[in-house]
């Protein structure tokens, strides 16, 4: 199935435009579902996967600079933006990272790349390093952004499970947290963004009327919890039985972190180790959101380690 360009009424629901200036919005086959994604620049291909809550906007700041290096492909995650959001079938398996990433494999090689380098933040990060775990041969190199492994923030103990409580709380059996969030869904959001962010940072306005007006969809608002359940029944799993039989990320592997966020207070660059074989790191601007908070060093960041 090739990539076709959407119609106006697949966005009806949303006041964001999701567009970033130079780039084409395309409609592409995932496993089983369609992806929205958009795609521009010259170069290698270069996957660009977003977090939780949040769409392939997150990328509006530092992909103009990329596209002049690389070809990008910025998709919003099954389940979030413009993509499909299948409904969970109880064994939380459709909202797995090893899902997600089938879909990006089937994505990239419908636009006719079978290898590529591969950057995520957030859940977008945790897609990326299963992607490079579960095909090993389609990933040159990967960066993940501001997290640590799933299974180990899991077994971290009191202080991350109080930093990290929408872990435990998104995964409550349905309808329990859409039926919360929904109450009051636009506080809930603002209030994330708000705790993950560096102090008087501000969020570039079109990027935040698209998260905004994503998550005011029920469907995107049950699939991100879906997301989260999985994590406990699904990801924490698998990641755990790659820890066991010390199984490692081949792909040479970045990992950028925010100087004020939680994941600093980690050690990331001692978790890592553990799971890379090849592994370089550093803390850039701000807390959690790597991209918006710190373009600039992100991008040269980012430039830097794949056109090595």
């Amino acid at each position: 199935m090739p990539p076709v360009k959407p119609s106006d009424s697949s966005t009806a629901r949303l006041t964001g435009t999701g567009l970033i200036p130079g780039f084409d919005r395309v409609r592409l086959p995932g496993d089983g579902i369609t992806v929205d994604a958009l795609v521009g620049g010259n170069g290698p291909p270069l996957l660009l996967l977003h977090g939780y809550p949040q769409t392939r906007m997150i990328w509006r700041m530092v992909a103009p600079s990329l596209a002049e290096h690389f070809t990008l492909v910025m998709p919003d995650l099954r389940g979030y933006g413009r993509s499909d959001k299948p409904a969970g079938d109880g064994t939380h398996l459709q909202y797995s990272k090893r899902q997600m990433a089938r879909d990006q494999i089937a994505t990239m090689s419908a636009l006719g790349h079978d290898k590529f380098f591969v950057a995520g933040h957030d859940r977008g990060a945790r897609v990326a390093y299963r992607l490079a775990l579960d095909s090993p041969q389609a990933v040159r190199k990967l960066c993940v952004m501001d997290i640590l492994p799933t299974v180990d923030v899991y077994n971290a103990g009191p202080q991350t499970g109080f930093d990290m409580y929408h872990w435990y709380f998104l995964a409550q059996p349905a309808p329990l947290p859409e039926t919360l969030i929904a109450g009051s869904g636009d506080h809930y959001i603002h209030r994330k963004f708000q705790q993950w962010s560096g102090e008087n940072f501000n969020f570039p306005e079109p990027s935040m009327a698209d998260y905004i007006a994503a998550f005011r969809n029920q469907e995107t608002l049950r699939a991100s919890c879906d997301d989260y359940r999985a994590g406990w029944h699904v990801d924490r799993i698998l990641d755990a039985q790659d820890r066991t039989v010390g199984r490692q990320i081949k792909a040479p592997t970045l990992v950028l972190w925010g100087r004020e966020g939680t994941v600093a207070k980690a050690e990331p660059m001692t978790v890592w180790r553990k799971w890379c074989k090849d592994i370089t790191g550093q803390s850039v601007t701000g807390a959690h959101f790597v991209p918006e908070e710190a373009p600039r060093e992100t991008s040269d960041a980012l430039m830097s380690f794949f056109r090595e």
